[in-house]
């Protein structure tokens, strides 16, 4: 992710202004996981892409303001218990069912790519299910507690599963 500015959210590479002169970041870290959900992908879509439900499934989001709609260049603000920062939208690609979005707390930038595949029934037949690819993304700096959440840091492997789970019951009650 690139860092414009203090003031902006990252784009893709991120680099930190030291005395003026960009710098590159110490290392890229990434959670994946995915979800198998009852529902069919129309439905998680619109879950997903309704930014007032994003509170009920998205972990450390509780509330979430100032975003009329889900749109390229949208930006948001959200909270969770006394900490607020701002997102943005990334990328809303409908038709490959993909929803990007990046939130920054401070200067603690992360993005969330929410990757819908139609996964069908057996034999991967129907499209009646829906497979749901969670990745969260950021930079830390070199050394050594930089290598320790490139490692697998735990708190952050089970924010995307506690993400995925709640969107997992929230999608398959709502059917």
């Amino acid at each position: 992710m690139r860092r414009l500015s203090s003031d902006q959210l990252a784009l893709p590479d991120v680099y930190y202004t030291v005395g003026g002169k960009h710098k590159e970041a110490g290392m890229s870290v990434t959670f994946e996981q995915h979800v198998d959900i009852n529902a069919t992908p129309e439905a998680v879509w619109a879950l997903i892409t309704d930014a007032t439900k994003w509170p009920l499934w998205i972990e450390q989001m509780e509330h979430v303001e100032g975003l009329d709609a889900v749109t390229p260049g949208a930006s948001f603000q959200w909270r969770h218990g006394n900490q607020s920062g701002a997102g943005a939208v990334l990328q809303v690609d409908a038709e490959r069912m993909i929803l990007k979005l990046a939130t920054r707390l401070g200067n603690d930038e992360r993005s969330h790519t929410f990757d819908i595949d139609r996964k069908g029934g057996f034999i991967r037949v129907g499209a009646r299910d829906s497979r749901v690819r969670y990745i969260y993304a950021y930079d830390v700096a070199a050394g050594l507690l930089g290598k320790f959440v490139a490692a697998g840091n735990p708190g952050d492997t089970l924010r995307v599963k506690n993400t995925l789970q709640k969107l997992k019951r929230l999608a398959e009650a709502s059917r």
